[in-house]
């Protein structure tokens, strides 16, 4: 598979995803500067590419499922960037800017089910590069998922990802928490298992329906569920370590971002 030279930013979300702030993107670098960058990072993404397409073949993702799916991903993503460097100083550069991040934080979702090996000193080149753009964009990154104005369910979708990945942390170590405290092997411990199965069906099921009508049900049944994973914390939290407890704190911090997104409430 070649990966196609101008994915200038396509590392973006690679190992930090990107959180856009509340207020409007300004750009803070001149016409000149930004031209100049945009011309470097164009370079380090061409040796970046090479790098990933050497992986990809390595791993023998050619003409597989896997790979059409980053192509998809990919053809959306050279359309944002191609938007940007054509209106970066315009009307709709937040906007472009914007779609840019989402669009990454959906590779770097990708990424994560599937890494690729071999190109991390051509990713610390770009990464490089990528900083100084979002510091001339007044970019607030946020490691985890993009937040900020909505792009459509492509937010949803990759908030979601992210809710997945905090709450198999803190389930990680909570069954090794409960696996040593007077609650292993008790109703209580089935009880909070079962919980934690269905918060993850329910999350599962939002992001394969995160752009139909019935999205907001299924937020809410998200919601739902992960509010009585809530109440059991809050009830047991003598049986549970600090460093647990501490873990289940960016999940309740996404189900607030998601509550807000669908206008509901969940606590």
């Amino acid at each position: 598979m070649k990966l196609h030279k101008t994915i200038l930013l396509i590392i973006v979300a690679m190992v930090l995803t990107v959180g856009v702030s509340k207020a409007q993107v300004k750009q803070k670098i001149s016409d000149e500067q930004l031209t100049d960058l945009l011309g470097r990072i164009d370079t380090s993404a061409s040796h970046f590419a090479k790098s990933a397409d050497k992986a990809m073949d390595k791993g023998g993702y050619n003409g597989s499922a896997r790979e059409n799916e980053l192509n998809d991903i990919l053809k959306r993503f050279t359309r944002a960037t191609a938007a940007l460097k054509n209106d970066h100083s315009g009307p709709h550069a937040k906007e472009h800017f914007e779609t840019v991040l989402h669009i990454g934080v959906g590779i770097e979702n990708f990424l994560k089910k599937y890494p690729l090996d071999g190109v991390q000193e051509d990713w610390a080149t770009l990464r490089s590069d990528l900083g100084e753009l979002t510091t001339g964009f007044n970019i607030t990154w946020e490691e985890g998922h993009a937040i900020g104005a909505p792009v459509g369910g492509t937010d949803v979708k990759n908030l979601c990802q992210h809710i997945e990945d905090v709450a198999d942390h803190f389930k990680e170590s909570l069954d090794h928490a409960l696996d040593n405290s007077k609650l292993n092997g008790t109703a209580t411990e089935d009880e909070i298992n079962q919980y934690l199965r269905d918060f993850r069906d329910a999350t599962n099921s939002l992001q394969d329906h995160y752009n139909e009508d019935r999205a907001k049900d299924d937020a809410k049944e998200v919601l739902t569920r992960g509010s009585k994973i809530d109440g059991f914390v809050k009830k047991h939290k003598d049986a549970i370590p600090s460093d647990t407890l501490a873990m289940w704190g960016p999940v309740r911090l996404d189900l607030d971002r998601l509550a807000k997104h669908y206008g509901v409430s969940w606590r």
